[in-house]
């Protein structure tokens, strides 16, 4: 499961450079968003492609180019959930650590694929 987490979070890392739609292929149809105390349920791609128009607007106006992450926790809920806590390093193209936060995901797989259920920012 670790490596089948690590090959899921590498891919989502990845995505990021790509743009919003690249980023919102990973969440499921709907999904829930809380981000610095606001709870946003994303029902459709475009909802959540959308959210994350805005998300990269604002990591690109701070500088941001890519980030690294280090698993902080991950907890399987059954056969085709588990909970997994990501701690993010933002980084410019000079490699310089910008900002850090943590996430928790809730992440279901559907058709053989891992989709982001639920997307906790850690206040």
């Amino acid at each position: 499961m670790q490596m089948e987490l690590k090959g899921f979070f590498d891919s989502y890392r990845d995505s990021f450079p790509a743009g919003p739609a690249a980023i919102a292929a990973f969440y499921s149809e709907p999904c829930v968003t809380a981000r610095g105390g606001v709870v946003r349920v994303n029902a459709t791609l475009a909802d959540t492609t959308a959210l994350f128009a805005d998300v990269d607007r604002q990591y690109r106006d701070r500088g941001y180019t890519h980030a690294d992450y280090v698993p902080v926790h991950s907890r399987e809920l059954g056969a085709n959930c588990v909970l997994a806590t990501i701690r993010w390093t933002y980084k410019n193209a000079d490699d310089t650590s910008l900002w850090e936060t943590t996430f928790s995901y809730n992440l279901y797989k559907r058709g053989g694929d891992w989709k982001i259920l639920v997307q906790t920012l850690h206040d």
